[in-house]
């Protein structure tokens, strides 16, 4: 078991750093790509509602992260010394506004969840302990699965993702990362054909929320189109419809992303 700790104060500026010193112990151990990024969105998310929302005195605090190595799985253990709060204990709200939103406990905490494979909290002393679970080892039939449920194309410069069959936790993660890799690769237009889709989870909702987050942050725009049938009574219950631009076709949703 090896640990590995950075220690910063609740600056925004300082968020760089632990992206970096994820990505450095990451590779430094061999883990995957895929684990890294999910490690440090999660991390990130935390740590910036942290900033935000823990401290109103206008001092300066110190957020402790240490990553640790067990068999099979990365532990991230963030420690703060805000007030009591238990993110898993919130009643999340419906979901609104941008999709680039972050609200404690809301959106954020919904990314985080699907991201990691377990998160627990614990309040010991005056400090808050939050840890974030993540699975090393990669599932390579879910990777197969998601290629199969997958495809992609690109028309008039923009790239067409058609996502059908069960969309569901097992495919979430692999279909996610194949679709942000097409936005690492420079996509800034993105249209989601979902008419072949049969079901979606809240696993498949977060990581198209995620994809959302990841093509704005770019300048660029992300379309829906094709959803009919279940799918559309679950976008619909989801409260998630008006995060994202949803047209009728095809055709629709290359026109709204010109």
């Amino acid at each position: 078991m090896t640990t590995t700790e950075i220690r910063i104060a609740n600056r925004l500026a300082e968020i760089g750093k632990v992206a970096d010193f994820v990505d450095e112990v990451g590779r430094r151990h061999d883990l995957s790509e895929r684990v890294r990024h999910d490690v440090g969105i999660a991390v990130d998310e935390i740590i910036s509602n942290i900033i935000h929302h823990s401290h109103r005195d206008g001092a300066e605090h110190g957020i402790l992260l240490s990553l640790t190595l067990h068999p099979g799985e990365l532990h991230a253990e963030i420690v703060d010394d805000g007030p009591e709060f238990d993110p898993l204990a919130y009643q999340a709200a419906s979901p609104s506004g941008s999709v680039k939103e972050r609200t404690l406990g809301g959106l954020g905490l919904h990314l985080v969840t699907s991201l990691m494979d377990n998160v627990r909290y614990v309040r010991m002393g005056d400090s808050n302990h939050l840890t974030l679970i993540r699975r090393t080892a990669e599932d390579d039939a879910s990777e197969r699965r998601s290629e199969a449920l997958l495809s992609v194309t690109v028309e008039n410069g923009a790239t067409i993702a058609t996502i059908g069959g069960r969309f569901d936790s097992s495919v979430a993660r692999d279909i996610r990362d194949r679709l942000s890799k097409r936005i690492a690769a420079g996509t800034t237009r993105m249209l989601l054909d979902l008419h072949r889709l049969e079901y979606i989870s809240s696993a498949g909702f977060w990581s198209l929320l995620a994809v959302g987050r990841e093509i704005e942050a770019t300048g660029g725009r992300l379309a829906l189109c094709g959803i009919e049938g279940e799918a559309e009574r679950l976008f619909d219950l989801s409260g998630l419809s008006e995060l994202f631009t949803i047209c009728e076709s095809r055709s629709a949703g290359l026109e709204a992303l010109r």
